[in-house]
């Protein structure tokens, strides 16, 4: 496994963890990992999300007309029309997990 593919599968496994709900253990339990390597990971995703140069990212969006959703945390609102990307979706999230 190339280091791109290891670090795509960490960041979809610290999401997983991060909407579980769960301890890290409890987590690690069910999906077979040791919680050191969960720790490590996390540690590294918090390390590379401070290093960025800001905490904004710009998107090119195209709305389209009709009803979406609207995302309220905190002071924040994230807005998400009808026939988003939901590729550039998961990037907000995980980008905003990541600075959180």
């Amino acid at each position: 496994m190339s280091n791109t593919q290891k670090q795509e599968l960490w960041n979809e496994r610290i999401q997983d963890f991060r909407t579980s709900g769960l301890s890290q253990k409890a987590w690690c339990e069910e999906h077979g990992l040791q919680v050191g390597q969960l720790g490590y990971w996390l540690r590294k995703s918090k390390t590379e999300a401070s290093s960025s140069n800001g905490r904004w990212l710009s998107l090119d969006t195209i709305a389209l007309p009709g009803s979406g959703i609207s995302l309220r945390i905190g002071s924040m609102v994230l807005e998400i029309e009808r026939g988003f990307d939901q590729e550039v979706l998961a990037d907000v999230v995980r980008s905003l997990m990541a600075v959180c």
